[in-house]
Parts: C-alpha cells; sequence; structure tokens
C-alpha cells in the first residue's frame, strides 16, 4: 500500500530532526559547559565533583571510574575558563561548579590544573568554597588511565582557610616529588612566617615577634591577603621549606588598622634591603634578606623582647 505524499514527507522531516538532535547531543553542544554528552573522553573538563569524591568520600578509597562518575553528575553544569597565577606569567584551567542545598546555600567546588590533556601522575589545586566565605584550598596529585577511565588519588594536602595556607598556587617541579608552590599569606604571617607553608603547625615555636599575637597585635584574618610564602614540599613526607618571602607593598600599607600595623608596614616598605626579584605587585625576598628586613622592622616597632631571626626556623 503507498502512503500518502504528505504523511511520507512529514514521517521523513521527523526522522531528520530526530537524528539531528541525536547527533547534536553526542556531538556536545550543551554539556559541560553547554554540553549534553554525560561523559567526555578528555580530562581537561572532568567535572569537580568527581575530584572531590575521590579525595573527601572514603568509600571510593582514591579510586572512581570518570565515565561513571561523570554521569552521576551530568545535571550538574559546569564553568570552564582560564585563570592567570598570581605570580609568574602561567595560565592554568579553572573549572567550577556550585551546587544549591535544600535552605538555599550556594557550595562551589573549583579545580585549577595546566591547561592540556592529562594522563599518567599530575597535581591539580582543589577548593572549597562554603556559603559563609570560607574558602579551602589544597593541592593533590592524581593520575589517569584513560584506557581503564580509572582516576586515582595520590595525595592532598592542605586544606587551609584563605590566608591560613590558602590559596595554594603549584609553580612547577624542583625535582621528584619536590614541588615548588606559594600561597597568600595574612600581615602576621609575614612576619611570622616559618611553619605557614602548606599547612600552619600549631605548635611552631619559631615566632619572630613571639610577644605579638595574631588578631590581637597584628591582622591574620583570612580576608587581610598581603603577600606570598614561597618554598617547596615534599608531600610523601609533607615536609615543608620556605626559600622566599613575597610582599604585596600597596597591600601591606592599606591593610594597616591600628598604630602597629602602621610601624610594621611602613618600617617594611622604608627598609633598606632591596629584593632580589620584582614579580607584578610583588617584591620577593630571600629568607636571608627578609631577616635583616624583620629587624629593622623590630628596632622601629618592636617591644624590649629579644628579635628571633627566621633563619633559626629554616
Amino acid at each position: 500500500m503507498t502512503k500518502d505524499p504528505i504523511t511520507f514527507l512529514l514521517q521523513f522531516i521527523a526522522w531528520l530532526m530526530l537524528i539531528a538532535v541525536l547527533s547534536a547531543t553526542w556531538a556536545g553542544v550543551k554539556y559541560p559547559n553547554g554540553r549534553t554528552k554525560p561523559y567526555i573522553d578528555t580530562f581537561t573538563k572532568v567535572h569537580p565533583r568527581c575530584l572531590n569524591r575521590l579525595f573527601i568520600d572514603l568509600r571510593y578509597e582514591g579510586e572512581i571510574n570518570l565515565e561513571l562518575c561523570h554521569t552521576e553528575f551530568r545535571n550538574e553544569p559546569i564553568e570552564v575558563s582560564e585563570v592567570e597565577t598570581l605570580m609568574g606569567n602561567s595560565r592554568l584551567l579553572e573549572v567550577s561548579t556550585t551546587r544549591i542545598d535544600t535552605k538555599g546555600q550556594p557550595w562551589t567546588t573549583i579545580y585549577r590544573m595546566q591547561n592540556r590533556e592529562q594522563t599518567g601522575p599530575f597535581l591539580i589545586t582543589l577548593f572549597h568554597k562554603f556559603p559563609d566565605g570560607v574558602v579551602l584550598s589544597s593541592i593533590g596529585g592524581v593520575s589517569y588511565d584513560p584506557a581503564s577511565k580509572q582516576l586515582k588519588a595520590h595525595f592532598m594536602n592542605g586544606g587551609n582557610d584563605r590566608c591560613h595556607g590558602g590559596q595554594i598556587e603549584i609553580l612547577g617541579m624542583v625535582e621528584r616529588n619536590v614541588i615548588a608552590v606559594s600561597q597568600a599569606t595574612t600581615p602576621f604571617g609575614l612576619i611570622n612566617p616559618v611553619g605557614k607553608l602548606i599547612e600552619e603547625k600549631e605548635k611552631t615555636v619559631h615566632a619572630t615577634f613571639p610577644d605579638w599575637k595574631p588578631d590581637e597585635a597584628v591582622s591574620n584574618s583570612p580576608e587581610r591577603c598581603v603577600g606570598r610564602l614561597i618554598g617547596t614540599f615534599e608531600p610523601m613526607t609533607e615536609k615543608a621549606e620556605l626559600t622566599a618571602i613575597a610582599v604585596n607593598f600597596n597591600a601591606l600599607l592599606l591593610s594597616a588598622t591600628s598604630q602597629l600595623e602602621a610601624c610594621i608596614s611602613d618600617a617594611i616598605v622604608r627598609a633598606d634591603i632591596d629584593p632580589a626579584a620584582n614579580d607584578g605587585d610583588f617584591s620577593i625576598f630571600s629568607p636571608e634578606s627578609w631577616n635583616e628586613v624583620l629587624y629593622q622592622v623590630h628596632m622601629r616597632c618592636g617591644s624590649d623582647h629579644a628579635f628571633h631571626p627566621i633563619n633559626s626556623g629554616i
């Protein structure tokens, strides 16, 4: 029986539309970052919640199937962008996602990495932003096997608030298993830098100015980032070594809210010690040079207590 020409034409158009929709979906025009395809075969757009699960959820024992994880989070859109590092001139891939809880509060997960496809072991920085504004950041090592679609965690360190060990950036690998890093620091961290890299150690006793208490005499507020600590970190031993101190003079001067802080800021800026290098807004000092800077701070602003060289703790 011959079909009516009009009916045949309508059916033909319907089939064409269905094929077009399926092709567009599979080609990836909606997810993520505008794609509907629930899984992509490259790492550079892995869902941040998959990394969160990999490192945080102990049920998975540090290993997940990337395809299954992507499928589970296919309805949670991600944003992909490039960001510049705070130091140096590198550009990093940043991938973020935000979920809204039952109370309407936003919880954001972000990761940054080198902007290239990754296989084998590589480094990331992972950020968690909470509804109250607190941002926890960590440095992690992962590996990806495209053949098995498996993502594996190797280590995760950090997890502190912004300037309390936060805003960590990976500068590169110094040698095998030794990572060069920098992180934001507060005014208190600048004058007491030992023990603040990667993780603030509560039992650190190498305070340059032990009589100046954080958040009492000198600010240690997470919102007050005025410089960066630079050093190396061995994730297997969790050993960190401070190798340089970078200070933003303008931010430091503007941050002062008390007479003591104003004295400290002015003394640092006016110290007759030349930085070893400059990087954008940052003046970078070696630990030895920074020790001389802090000695001048002590002479102008300190008490009768002895000055403790930061070298003794490095």
